[in-house]
């Protein structure tokens, strides 16, 4: 089966696509003997969507990791990625990442989490 495209789901924070895409990958339905998704997004509505998830299959581990968008990540745009990633925690990520690449850094220790 093709797995589900932008447009198959509903919008965000809905958490259908993020639900239906993670069993697809899994090959599985998910829930214990899974291993944990992580989402990584940049916006509001991807922390929520994550929480949503966790509400929906309550047995399987979701990560949310936040990271600000990159068009906030130059030296004069410190301030606004600053506030952008203040508003980001507020909403409860799990981690809020500096660059995308740190991602790499915590797979390491997604399966003790």
């Amino acid at each position: 089966p093709a797995l589900i495209a932008m447009g198959d789901a509903p919008d965000k924070p809905d958490p259908t696509g993020l639900v239906k895409l993670a069993s697809q990958l899994a090959g599985l339905n998910l829930g214990p003997g899974v291993p944990p998704v992580a989402y990584l997004g940049d916006t509001v509505a991807d922390v929520l969507t994550v929480q949503q998830a966790r509400r929906k299959v309550p047995n399987q581990k979701f990560f949310s990791l936040a990271v600000a968008p990159p068009h906030l990540h130059s030296p004069e745009k410190k301030n606004a990625r600053l506030a952008y990633e203040n508003a980001l925690k507020n909403t409860g990520p799990d981690k809020i990442l500096k660059c995308t690449t740190q991602v790499l850094e915590l797979a390491h220790d997604w399966e003790d989490m």
